[in-house]
C-alpha cells in the first residue's frame, strides 16, 4: 500500500474515538505511526535500483517496527501536548501494526525476521493500490468530515466493508486456483502453487505453478469464469555465465525481490547476454527483469533493467503459445 492509503487508514483508526479523546494530536500520532514504515521510500530518490534494494526491508520487520515504536513514542511525548506516555505507546503500536497488517495482504510480503532471515510472509490477497480498498477509505473519511458527530459510525462501516471485501478475496482466490487446475499438465502435478492478485483488475488472478526451474503461469478472471492466458517459463540450460551474471548488483537486487525467477542467455559478439526475468512480473509490464552483458572471460560489462509497457490481456491457451514458439 502507498503513503496515501496508510494515511487514510491512520485517520480511520483515529476516528474510532482517539480524535475525540486526544484531539488533533491523537489523529496526527496515528497517521504518523501508520506511514512511518514507508519512510524507506526515500531510497527511490536515487533510482529504482536503490528503491528495490531497500524498500520493505528493515522498517517492515519486527525489529525495525520495535525501533520505530520507541522513537516515535518518545518524539510524540516530548514534542506534542499529549502527556500520557502509555496512551501514546499504545496508539503508536496500533498504528505500526495496522501498517504491517495492510502490507501483508500485498504480493511482496513482509520480512518479519529481517535481518536474521530474509523470508517474507504475506497473504497475496490484494494488489498494492486496490481500487476497492482505496474507495472504501476515501469514502469513510469524506463522509466523516461532512457529517460531524457520526464519524465513528462511518469509520466502523468503512472497516466492515474492508473486512468483507478481504473475505470475498479469499473465496475468489480459492476459485482462481480451481479454475487454473484445468491448465495444469503432468509435469506440474506435484508443483508448488501460488495464487497472486493481478494489477489489471480486482477480478483477475495470476496462478503460478512452480516445479524446480519451470513455471506454468495461468491468468484467470473469476468474474467471467474465464482463462485469459496460459504460458510456460523455463530457464535455459545452465552455463557458467549464469553464475557470473550474479556479480551484477542489479541481478543481486532483482533475485532478492523476484519470487519466480528464470533466466536465458545468448552468445553475442565478444561475450554473452544473460536475461533474468520473473514469471509474474513479465506479464504485468513495468520493471520485469534485468539484462546483463558479460565478456568472454565472465566480467560484467553492462547491465540494465528490463522495462515494458503493460499490454492488454487476451485469451491465450498454452497450446497456442507452444505452437507460436515452434513456428
Amino acid at each position: 500500500m502507498d503513503l496515501i492509503s496508510h494515511g487514510l487508514m491512520g485517520t480511520m483508526m483515529a476516528g474510532l474515538g482517539l480524535n475525540q479523546k486526544f484531539g488533533l494530536a491523537g489523529t496526527v500520532t496515528m497517521i504518523i505511526a501508520n506511514i512511518a514504515p514507508d519512510l524507506d521510500i526515500v531510497a527511490g530518490l536515487k533510482g529504482p535500483k536503490t528503491f528495490y534494494k531497500y524498500h520493505r526491508e528493515i522498517t517492515h520487520s519486527l525489529l525495525g517496527a520495535a525501533v520505530l515504536w520507541a522513537l516515535i513514542s518518545g518524539g510524540i511525548y516530548f514534542f506534542t501536548p499529549l502527556d500520557s506516555f502509555a496512551a501514546i505507546f499504545i496508539m503508536v503500536g496500533a498504528g505500526l501494526a495496522g501498517h504491517l497488517v495492510m502490507d501483508s495482504f500485498t504480493p511482496w510480503g513482509l520480512p518479519l525476521f529481517y535481518p536474521f532471515s530474509s523470508k517474507k510472509y504475506g497473504f497475496d490477497l490484494i494488489w498494492f493500490c486496490d481500487p476497492v480498498m482505496i474507495t472504501s477509505m476515501v469514502g469513510s473519511v469524506y463522509l466523516a468530515y461532512h457529517f460531524p458527530g457520526h464519524e465513528k459510525m462511518f469509520f466502523m462501516l468503512g472497516f466492515a466493508l474492508i473486512a468483507s471485501y478481504l473475505l470475498l478475496r479469499v473465496f475468489q482466490k480459492r476459485r482462481a486456483r480451481r479454475m487454473a487446475a484445468g491448465e495444469m499438465g503432468p509435469r506440474f502435478k506435484d508443483a508448488e502453487v501460488y495464487v497472486l492478485p493481478s494489477a489489471i483488475s480486482p477480478f483477475k488472478w495470476d496462478v503460478i505453478y512452480k516445479a524446480r526451474s519451470q513455471y506454468l503461469y495461468v491468468s484467470v478472471d473469476t468474474r467471467k469464469e474465464e482463462i485469459l492466458a496460459a504460458r510456460e517459463f523455463v530457464s535455459a540450460s545452465y552455463h557458467r555465465c549464469i553464475k557470473q551474471s550474479c556479480d551484477s548488483e542489479l541481478v543481486d537486487v532483482f533475485l532478492k525481490r523476484a519470487r519466480f525467477p528464470f533466466y536465458n542467455f545468448n552468445r553475442i559478439d565478444g561475450g554473452y547476454r544473460v536475461e533474468w526475468c520473473d514469471a509474474q512480473l513479465l506479464n504485468l509490464g513495468g520493471v520485469h527483469g534485468v539484462t546483463v552483458y558479460l565478456s568472454d572471460c565472465g566480467t560484467v560489462t553492462g547491465e540494465k533493467l528490463q522495462v515494458k509497457k503493460p499490454v492488454r490481456r487476451r485469451r491465450r491457451k498454452l497450446e497456442d503459445f507452444l505452437q507460436e514458439e515452434a513456428s
